[in-house]
């Protein structure tokens, strides 16, 4: 998984891995279900905009778009597909038309006002 989001350009800034598309960063934090190699793993995709919100401290749980997904059989392709998604968005105005394709992401407020 390491290999794969730097390939995709992740930097760790603040201990998160963050990936920046034009005007937004992507923040990528994954998180075990439970303690152990077999335990499934959950994807926290976050992004942020500097004319939103203030840089955010604790990762993508701290953005003000966040997507909470438990990844299946194969994360590596999962977490490869979000990234083509997130990828493809680098404007706030792009990010609005396309939020259809995060079902069930939490958008603040301060986000929505400026979609």
């Amino acid at each position: 998984m390491t290999a794969l989001l730097k390939q995709r350009g992740a930097k760790a800034r603040r201990g998160h891995l963050r990936i920046a598309v034009g005007d937004l960063f992507w923040y990528v934090d994954l998180r075990a279900e439970a303690p152990g190699p077999q335990a499934p793993l959950r994807l926290e995709l976050g992004c942020w905009a500097a004319a939103v919100a203030p840089e955010p401290d604790g990762g993508a749980i701290d953005c003000p778009l966040l997507l909470d997904v438990l990844l299946g059989a194969d994360p590596v392709a999962e977490v490869g597909a979000w990234l083509d998604v997130a990828g493809e968005i680098g404007d706030l105005s792009t990010l609005g038309a396309r939020l259809g394709e995060f079902p069930g992401a939490l958008v603040d407020k301060a986000l929505r006002d400026h979609l």
